[in-house]
């Protein structure tokens, strides 16, 4: 069971008249930010999939004398119907962040919270302004999202000492409840969400993927590997291969963990101080278990001069006591 942490927050807004046809454009629109003078607002902003609907939030105080991390002074957020002319919602939430809406109007905010707790506040309305989600999370929030028809949602969470840290959630917004939370066991860019099979969709460096189904798990942990071991992040590479070979692969598996092993050095590994050593454990571990003695005991050594506690000493002595 998860030690979620709930807290009530109320949320205050205010229905504006849509402008009237002869009143002009309501709104001033750039790349990053809107501007609607008849309500004093400037904000960043996002637009729906279909550009119908745009999406501004304010992480100040009313004044805007201070924004950012702070003890007090609720941002400001609205929702702005293009075709109509109209504001639809105007609100305001503790610091409104990370904003995204749906080609339906429906959008989601992250609530970074007042303070420095690691905490925030994952939330979704209607295109009304009516809460749909409220997840009240013991972490700080990393990523969120809204899939194009308003359907799906989700939110990543950062690592921290409680239950919520580290953790991935989905929420179906028709029923307007969470279809799962787990720690997810692999690297990704990105996400994405496919609404038909209702499923998370993980975006990998390089143009891979691999998918979380409505439970949570992976929906097949062989693409997950494959998908990760063609990454262009030569960290997931290496992390990747480590995981699998404690799997017993077999020796055509193998032979691709090794060549992906060369090509994450390739991309940057033997660049970084820290993930070198790492690359050439790995590597040695692949090489070792095609029989390749002699390329092992090469990365072996090498690892063991960048970094002897690298946890390969006993190995090397094995591998070169057999082969005297």
């Amino acid at each position: 069971m998860f030690d979620w942490l709930f807290r009530r927050r109320t949320t205050q807004q205010s229905k504006l008249k849509p402008a009237k046809p002869d009143a002009g454009q309501l709104f001033k629109l750039s790349n990053r930010f809107i501007t609607i003078h008849s309500i004093g607002y400037h904000g960043l902003v996002t637009r729906s999939p279909a550009k119908t609907w745009v999406l501004s939030w304010k992480d100040s105080t009313p004044d805007g004398i201070r924004d950012g991390s702070r003890e007090a002074g609720e941002g400001r957020y609205v929702l702005v119907d293009v075709e109509g002319n109209a504001v639809r919602v105007d609100a305001r939430m503790a610091r409104p962040n990370n904003g995204a809406v749906a080609d339906n109007g429906t959008f989601c905010l992250e609530d970074w919270h007042f303070g420095n707790a690691l905490s925030g506040t994952f939330h979704v309305f209607s295109a009304q302004g009516k809460p749909i989600i409220t997840k009240e999370l013991s972490a700080n929030i990393l990523d969120s999202g809204i899939s194009r028809s308003g359907r799906l949602a989700f939110c990543t969470t950062a690592n921290s000492p409680t239950e919520d840290g580290h953790k991935l959630f989905l929420f179906d917004l028709k029923e307007g409840r969470q279809l799962f939370a787990v720690t997810p066991g692999r690297a990704c860019e990105r996400f994405e969400l496919d609404e038909a099979a209702q499923q998370l969709v993980a975006k990998v460096a390089g143009g891979g993927e691999y998918r979380y189904g409505a439970d949570g798990d992976l929906v097949d942990e062989g693409a997950a590997d494959v998908a990760l071991l063609r990454s262009a992040d030569y960290t997931a590479v290496i992390l990747t291969a480590e995981s699998m070979l404690k799997g017993n692969p077999d020796t055509e598996e193998l032979e691709s963990i090794s060549a992906a092993l060369i090509r994450a050095r390739g991309l940057g590994a033997d660049d970084d101080p820290a993930w070198k050593p790492a690359a050439l454990k790995v590597q040695g571990l692949a090489h070792e278990a095609l029989g390749q003695a002699s390329e092992a005991i090469g990365c072996y050594e090498e690892a063991l001069r960048l970094n002897p506690k690298i946890g390969v000493k006993r190995k090397l002595d094995g591998l070169t006591r057999r082969q005297l």
